[in-house]
């Protein structure tokens, strides 16, 4: 045990149950000076106040940060740490009101309980041979047990965490999983992670999101980072950005995605399933099908709508030709309006002559459309 003499200067005392029991409950005890040693620390040993106490970890069955208040030990020929106390019992054990609030919590019906994770759970988040002495001890996170989580509880986590540990759980997701999680995080978040990757990693990243989603983040960025990570992106998905990129924020356009299904009017039901199936993993938010004639927009129809009709009979035949659409300039109380109006999942976006630039998806426009909803609810 790690004692502090009147000087100042540390030293190392035998560990006995005694001398726990009498330091836990803040008893003095006494000490054979020449039983003390010089204090060092080896390779394997930490000081629990510094790498336990009030650092971060990772509770993976909740998907939250907890902070460590307290650990509990075992103490034999020496001490174990046994687990670590994320709960309020453990912060007033810290800090020595704990025995004089119990009764207190009993009168008011209500029992202080330790709120316990296992020491085997915890350990380095990324370990290396970079990895610096004393370094901040996290909980262990498994790639297994991360994805099975939903994206939205990892951007949870990535939103309460810092940059070394959202670092370190984006790599343990890989880039799909990674962009799923951003596209659900905060855009201070999104753009914080995005901005500390290599402009590779980024790109990677952003390939998987969804097009709107990734330029939103890319126009938070500085101009210059903006450029390094684009030019890392595949050629088509480059081209989307900045065209994405380009258009004037708060706008229909800056908020369309040009991922979409598109079919022709001679095509088959059969037909247009099967080009729903081929494009399921790539597109994500296939609400409709869109159908263009001579290029331009001539009608729509719902997965819904497919699944009712004959393989074999035409979309001309069962297509929906009264078309609800905006203009790419369209304001964000417009798009609001059609959505709350017509009850959509998506809005196709398209120019005057009729050509259909992308889609508007109800799930990736809501943040930006929410204060408009509210407005229209008032009204």
């Amino acid at each position: 045990m790690l004692i502090r003499l009147s000087g100042g200067e540390e030293r190392v005392a035998p560990v006995t149950a005694a001398v726990v029991t009498a330091s836990l409950t803040r008893q003095p005890f006494p000490v054979d000076p020449a039983s003390l040693r010089p204090f060092e620390i080896a390779a394997a040993d930490f000081r629990v106040r510094d790498l336990l106490l009030d650092q971060q970890i990772v509770d993976l069955e909740g998907a939250k940060v907890e902070r460590v208040n307290d650990v509990q030990l075992l103490v034999t020929d020496r001490m174990w740490i046994v687990h670590v106390d994320v709960g309020f019992t453990g912060l007033l054990r810290r800090l020595g009101w704990e025995a004089a609030l119990r009764p207190a919590f009993r009168r008011f019906g209500r029992r202080l309980q330790d709120e316990l994770i296992s020491w085997k759970f915890v350990q380095p988040l990324a370990e290396s041979d970079h990895t610096p002495s004393g370094a901040p001890i996290r909980l262990k996170v498994e790639r297994a047990r991360i994805h099975e989580l939903h994206p939205g509880e990892v951007a949870d986590l990535l939103e309460e965490l810092g940059r070394e540990e959202r670092e370190m759980i984006l790599r343990s997701l890989g880039t799909e999983a990674a962009a799923d999680a951003l596209e659900e995080a905060e855009e201070e978040v999104q753009a914080a992670v995005i901005s500390q990757l290599h402009p590779e990693e980024a790109a990677d990243i952003l390939e998987e999101m969804d097009p709107a989603e990734a330029a939103d983040i890319l126009t938070s960025l500085p101009e210059l980072h903006t450029e390094e990570i684009i030019a890392e992106v595949e050629e088509e998905e480059r081209a989307q950005l900045e065209q994405l990129i380009a258009y004037e924020e708060k706008t229909a356009a800056a908020l369309m995605t040009p991922e979409y299904i598109a079919i022709r009017p001679d095509h088959t039901v059969s037909e247009a399933l099967e080009e729903v199936r081929r494009l399921a993993d790539e597109i994500e938010g296939i609400y409709y099908v869109y159908v263009i004639e001579e290029g331009r927009l001539a009608g729509v129809t719902t997965l819904r709508t497919l699944f009712r009709q004959p393989p074999e009979r035409r979309i001309g035949e069962v297509m929906e030709t009264r078309l609800i659409t905006v203009s790419p300039e369209g304001e964000l109380r417009e798009v609001a309006e059609l959505f709350q109006k017509y009850s959509l999942l998506a809005c196709p976006v398209v120019d005057d002559e009729s050509r259909l630039l992308g889609v508007i998806l109800l799930k990736h426009a809501f943040d930006e459309l929410l204060p408009e909803f509210r407005r229209e609810a008032h009204a």
